[in-house]
């Protein structure tokens, strides 16, 4: 007996961050921030034209490129089967209903009147291509999509069908990752480019400036705003200042250290939901001096973090010391294992493996000095700074290097890096997230974490029969990673957005990149 289903997962959840987390940039070089609020314009000037500014924008225009997806969906040009609304429940968006067969078996009905930009009917056939293109060419979409298997019922209709029970379908098929195109278009220009969206691209400099116009083919409700622009501003203060000012209308990743200035500011409202992703250490261990499990969990015991969170973040975020401990779900998680600053227990640790301190404050093996390269970006300067001061009090040496989250994949790529920031989102399908990070294959297992203990707990909590066991199984596979230190977990990164009060309609959301562009946006001066 079929199972229809409206909602089909809902989550008492906080918000995740955005700009995850994991960016990528271009080389190319940013017009001046002079130039940048000159192109921008007087918000009034021109009604019809929504000014997003950011701190990043896409590089590229083909979604398989990491985040470029996020970008394009999160100003209106792409979509995905399905959709999850402020309060975590999963919504149809191209597809049109959902149906689960049995415990591995799902029918989606997708919308007889959904079209790419091109007029190409998004059939059956359509999405089937593009989410195999995704599975096979997208490393982040595989945790979402490499259990599933589809097959055309007709032309409206694809059937799923999941390798193991109780797999989340549709919120699997709501990630950005997930976004449909048309495959039989050259991904590469905004002449060539087909995508779904209400928006379409028609003018993109990367790392510059994407200018996008009203879809009239689109299939939903049509946006009132005529044109969007979602432009680069790199940095923090000059970004802030154009929605102060009035250049621009939306101000993405402001940083906590500005919230003075927006409280103070009778034209500028603030979005800060709250986040589920947690602001991360990812360290190399393939470095000699990270090999040792004594070593990372030193680091791990070495860090104040309630200090780091008043450092960093200003105070507007709580601390966590495993991975899923800024999931609500996993409340009783957030202060396991590591359940308190203990920079004696750090010291111990540094001298069980062989880490002598040495007058100069400094320790060292064989002749060497501990040594750690941190790489940080974005906003993340201060808390680099921070994690510094705090690992150089236990006799460690820490060089922060700080720039574009493309220096960070040069690095991974090369091999040559010791740890990273970054903050994932701890939404969702527990298995799938576990497995993206933790996984010897996982997409976001910037480290090489391989251990067979852990291994052997995602394989249970794969084939875990009900909820229970299912989140039990999840909290052991946590404590696990945490114990060994594979990664570092700090606090939930903050995610404040500034909205200039000529915005009508601007939706706080903690999936931010599915919710800035919409149709009930508006725009409307003097009220």
């Amino acid at each position: 007996m079929k199972k229809s289903i409206v909602f089909m997962f809902i989550i008492s959840i906080f918000g995740i961050l955005i700009g995850c987390q994991n960016e990528d940039t271009s080389v190319e070089p940013n017009d001046t921030e002079q130039e940048q609020e000159e192109e921008a314009g007087e918000v009034g000037e021109a009604e019809e034209e929504l000014v997003i500014v950011g701190q990043e924008i896409a590089v590229s225009l083909n979604t398989m490129e990491p985040l470029t997806a996020s970008y394009l969906r999160s100003i209106g040009a792409a979509e995905a089967l399905f959709e999850v609304n402020a309060d975590g429940e999963v919504e149809p968006s191209l597809a049109k209903s959902v149906t689960q067969i049995d415990d591995t078996t799902w029918e989606i009905e997708l919308r007889p009147d959904a079209q790419f930009w091109s007029g190409k009917v998004i059939d059956a056939h359509a999405v089937i291509a593009s989410l195999e293109r995704s599975k096979e060419e997208d490393l982040q979409a595989l945790p979402f999509l490499e259990e599933l298997t589809f097959h055309e019922v007709d032309e409206t209709t694809i059937r799923v069908e999941t390798l193991r029970e109780r797999v989340p379908v549709p919120l699997n098929l709501s990630y950005y990752q997930t976004a449909i195109q048309n495959v039989e278009a050259e991904q590469d220009s905004i002449d060539t480019m087909d995508l779904t969206g209400m928006y379409k691209v028609v003018e993109f400099i990367p790392k510059q400036k994407m200018v996008l116009e009203i879809n009239e083919n689109y299939w939903g409700e049509q946006p009132t705003i005529k044109t969007v622009i979602h432009r680069e501003i790199s940095d923090e203060q000059t970004r802030l200042m154009s929605v102060l000012e009035g250049s621009s209308h939306i101000g993405l990743n402001i940083p906590v250290t500005s919230l003075d200035q927006l409280e103070q500011n009778e034209n500028v409202g603030i979005s800060a939901t709250p986040a589920a992703n947690t602001q991360t250490i990812y360290l190399n261990l393939d470095q000699p001096q990270l090999q040792d499990v004594k070593v990372r969990q030193a680091l791990s015991w070495a860090l104040n973090r309630e200090e780091l969170v008043i450092l960093a973040a200003e105070g507007h975020s709580t601390p966590v010391t495993t991975w899923l401990g800024s999931n609500p779900v996993f409340e009783e998680a957030k202060n396991a294992v590591y359940d308190k600053f203990d920079a004696d227990q750090a010291a111990r640790l540094l001298d069980e493996a062989g880490w002598e301190l040495e007058s100069d404050g400094l320790r060292y093996k064989d002749e060497q000095p501990l040594t750690l390269n941190l790489r940080t970006w974005g906003g993340d300067k201060a808390l680099g700074e921070a994690l510094q001061n705090q690992w150089t009090q236990v006799g460690i040496q820490v060089e922060v290097q700080h720039g574009d989250y493309s220096l960070i994949q040069t690095a991974r790529e090369s091999g040559e890096w010791d740890a990273t920031i970054e903050a994932w989102s701890t939404f969702g399908s527990p298995l799938s997230l576990l497995e993206g990070q933790f996984s010897p294959e996982g997409s976001a297992n910037y480290g090489g974490y391989d251990d067979p203990e852990t291994n052997d707990l995602l394989t249970q909590l794969s084939e875990a029969s009900d909820d229970e066991e299912s989140h039990e199984l999840a909290l052991k596979v946590n404590e696990r990673v945490a114990e060994q230190a594979a990664v570092i977990s700090l606090f939930p990164r903050p995610q404040i957005t500034a909205v200039h009060h000529s915005v009508h309609g601007f939706e706080d959301h903690f999936r931010q990149f599915e919710h800035i562009v919409h149709a009930g946006l508006s725009l409307k001066d003097g009220e």
